[in-house]
């Protein structure tokens, strides 16, 4: 299939205008999946929890149906970064979207004390894994990049392709450069990574949105300003995890070797 990144610079608290940019990336992007940035409906860099509220929707709402409409029109796979009402909660949330409609949520479970972290509630849903027609998806958002079990876990539920939604700013070059082609070879699994561009909230964001393949090599990368970038991956070949250098002599599996009866430590709180 091929992936795109749309790496935008969505305005703070103005869903409206950021919505038309989304539909005109869609109808762009000429790509069977397009991963937009984290909070690319609202912006991210809110001062207080009710700044955020007022234009968080919920999900299914009034943006996730109208990106299922283009997504209906373009035969696309979307994954929308927004913020989220559920009853009185507020999650960093990450809808994904289809040709039928709503597909699925991911409400981002790590969250830093930065812009609107701040005052969102940790995500309740785990690590879903999405069954689509272009292959097995998981989603991810920013911070939980740096937590090797996220993406761990969602490879072992069978994800083949791990659309991570993100904010990285200027500071975060080791989570930008490094983390996506140490967690798409440690996995075995392809990275679409969509970043923003621009200044929000006294932030600057670092763009290079890229996407990765199951060996941790970068197959598209954007620079620093709004950009769509493209790529061909093939999702069945993230399930093919032994890899042979030299049969016989030198194989790699790095699914089939792990020893959990180690890990113990790992999940102790």
């Amino acid at each position: 299939m091929i992936a795109a990144a749309v790496q935008s610079d969505p305005k703070l608290g103005a869903p409206a205008a950021n919505l038309e940019g989304i539909l005109t990336a869609i109808g762009a992007a000429e790509a069977d999946l397009v991963v937009f940035p984290e909070c690319a409906v609202t912006g991210y860099g809110f001062e207080s929890r009710e700044a955020a509220w007022e234009v968080a929707q919920e999900v299914p709402g009034p943006a996730t149906e109208v990106v299922a409409v283009a997504c209906a029109r373009t035969g696309r796979h979307v994954v929308l970064g927004m913020l989220e009402r559920s009853g009185d909660r507020l999650f960093n949330a990450a809808a994904l979207i289809g040709p039928t409609g709503l597909i699925g949520v991911y409400r981002k479970n790590h969250v830093p004390f930065i812009g609107v972290d701040r005052f969102v509630d940790p995500g309740d849903l785990g690590y879903p894994v999405f069954d689509t027609p272009i292959g097995r998806l998981g989603l991810l958002i920013c911070y939980d990049l740096s937590f090797p079990e996220a993406c761990r876990s969602l490879k072992l539920d069978g994800a083949q392709v791990v659309c991570v939604a993100t904010n990285w700013p200027i500071a975060a070059e080791v989570s930008c450069v490094h983390a996506p082609p140490v967690r798409a070879q440690e996995n075995h699994v392809h990275l679409v990574v969509a970043d923003r561009a621009g200044e929000e909230a006294g932030f600057t964001f670092r763009g290079e949105s890229r996407i990765v393949d199951f060996d941790g090599r970068t197959l598209a990368r954007a620079g620093t300003e709004p950009a769509i970038v493209s790529a061909e991956i093939d999702p069945a070949a993230a399930d093919a995890n032994r890899v042979v250098h030299v049969k016989g002599g030198y194989e790699i599996d790095r699914v089939g070797h792990r020893r959990p009866e180690t890990y113990g430590r790992v999940v102790e709180r």
